[in-house]
């Protein structure tokens, strides 16, 4: 599976990832040129076959299935014909109502494989931008750039390795404020950059109190009203 974003909704990008056995799901624009597949009985006449039933307006969602949403939202799902990539695509209609009742937009997912759930493919694509932010992270702070190896195996060792350091730090603080704070870990902030300065300010107040004969004290810091082991770190 993979999912980006519609600056990769393009034809070569979409037949690049398919060719590899993935499939693939991103957004359209509001306005896409999609078509109904006919499904009718053919009229006995000269002449081919007819193909399509007419174009989407994104207005009239007669044929389409209905799926649970959001407060003010109306989602409808169907699989289409897009003729820009000249296949079929599972598309998702997601639409923003006011207090009336009244549409005020809508956005347009699709997928690759028709028989993915419109459920999916919208939990996927929202995932999205919390994926960005894995990997955004496991560069700036976990080295994830950093291997100068050249094996794959080895290559993929250090990937493994980076990523896990960064998903153990991040359950760990999350878990840790959301019992706590008595909330879902969903609501709760998150700063790797802050987990590494608390992580090598306790370090290095460690090695001091340790040089000292005072490591017996560490305790008295993690207590203190200044909140020693907090410089550095950025204020919510």
């Amino acid at each position: 599976m993979v999912v980006a974003d519609g600056q990769y909704a393009k034809t070569m990008f979409m037949d690049a990832v398919s060719r590899e056995g993935y499939a693939f799901v991103t957004k359209m624009q509001c306005n896409a040129n999609l078509l109904y597949p006919f499904t009718g009985a053919h009229p006995k006449r000269r002449g081919g076959r007819q193909k399509w039933a007419g174009k989407v307006d994104f207005i009239n969602f007669d044929g389409w299935a209905r799926v649970p949403g959001e407060d003010r939202e109306r989602v409808w799902t169907r699989v289409v014909w897009a003729p820009r990539y000249a296949r079929l695509l599972r598309v998702v209609v997601i639409q923003n109502v006011d207090r009336r009742g009244k549409v005020k937009g809508h956005v347009v997912l699709c997928s690759t494989d028709p028989t993915l759930p419109a459920e999916q493919i919208r939990a996927l694509y929202s995932a999205r931008f919390r994926l960005e932010f894995v990997f955004r992270d496991a560069k700036q702070f976990a080295g994830l750039n950093t291997c100068q190896l050249r094996r794959t195996v080895a290559l993929e060792n250090h990937w493994n390795a980076a990523f896990f350091a960064l998903s153990l730090g991040r359950a760990e603080v999350l878990l840790e404020e959301a019992g706590r704070l008595q909330r879902p870990v969903s609501q709760m902030m998150f700063s790797y950059e802050d987990i590494k300065r608390r992580a090598y300010n306790r370090l290095f107040a460690r090695r001091i109190l340790r040089n000292l004969g005072l490591e017996a004290r560490f305790h008295e810091l993690e207590k203190h009203p200044s909140r020693p082991l907090d410089l550095g770190v950025k204020a919510a």
